[in-house]
């Protein structure tokens, strides 16, 4: 067999040096390391992202920060991900874990700041990974079901602590508050079944083609899978959108339907049609 004249080669073995070093979060370890692969290999492409890595773990955070350090250190969180990500691979967000905890901690007493949704607790502790605990600051926010970045959020922890069926009333009613931001949590979550739903959505809607589209997706899920009823009855109204409207128009056709009152499925049948002539098309397919 032929060796790789490469495979523990000086550099090679420097750039494992710093990976492991980091690895431990130890600075003085990590910064010996990369002091060692400076000195032999100045330009080393991986040297940047070493260092910046090294100097978020630096970083110091007072308790609490104020608005403005705030913000610079979570800019220089969210550039230490990329780095992270190339550099640990897939332990990448284990290691970033602490570090978002302690700027979450830090910020523990900001309000919730529509115009700077991201510099509160909540989406910070999601990032942790610590969801149950994102979920108590999400319920602090007033107003949170009515507003679309706290109920993204309640969406996520929802999801992360006790699955897709709990958190499916409130991605209901995120598609009808904002349909491009639950378009993207909910293809951003990669749960199997949501997945299967969204590829199957986008084939079978007749939509525009647009993110806005998903406004009818909750609507749409419950003809193509009515098992869907039991956890959309516990959606709340919101703004009364057409695509909201339509969605409890069949929920209350299914309903309907199990009740045997056939004058009133003709009725919401028509309702239906005039609501959205697609849909109604895929629902009666099924009848």
């Amino acid at each position: 067999m032929q060796l790789d004249i490469f495979e523990h080669s000086r550099d090679v073995l420097l750039r494992n040096a710093a990976i492991d070093a980091l690895r431990t979060r130890d600075v003085a370890a990590i910064t010996r390391a990369i002091a060692a692969l400076s000195a032999e290999y100045a330009g080393d492409p991986l040297l940047p992202a070493f260092t910046q890595l090294l100097e978020r773990l630096r970083l110091p955070i007072a308790v609490p920060l104020d608005r403005a350090s705030a913000t610079e250190v979570l800019r220089l969180t969210e550039n230490a991900v990329t780095a992270a990500q190339r550099e640990l691979g897939a332990t990448a967000g284990a290691w970033m874990s602490p570090l978002w905890s302690d700027l979450a901690t830090a910020v523990a007493d900001f309000r919730f700041d529509p115009d700077n949704e991201e510099l509160h607790a909540a989406p910070l502790l999601l990032r942790a990974g610590n969801a149950a605990e994102a979920a108590r600051r999400i319920e602090a926010i007033a107003s949170w079901r009515r507003q679309p970045a706290p109920l993204a959020w309640k969406i996520e922890a929802e999801y992360r602590v006790s699955g897709l069926a709990a958190a499916w009333p409130l991605l209901a009613e995120l598609s009808w508050l904002a349909p491009p931001r639950a378009a993207t949590l909910a293809a951003r979550l990669q749960d199997p079944e949501l997945t299967g739903l969204l590829s199957r959505f986008d084939a079978q809607f007749e939509g525009d083609g647009e993110t806005g589209d998903f406004a009818w997706f909750a609507a749409w899920t419950l003809i193509a899978e009515p098992g869907w009823a039991s956890a959309m009855r516990l959606a709340q109204h919101g703004a009364d959108t057409p695509a909201e409207r339509c969605a409890w128009l069949v929920l209350n056709l299914l309903l309907l339907e199990r009740q045997g009152r056939h004058a009133d499925i003709v009725d919401g049948r028509r309702k239906l049609r005039a609501a959205h002539p697609g849909l109604f098309e895929l629902y009666m397919r099924s009848r």
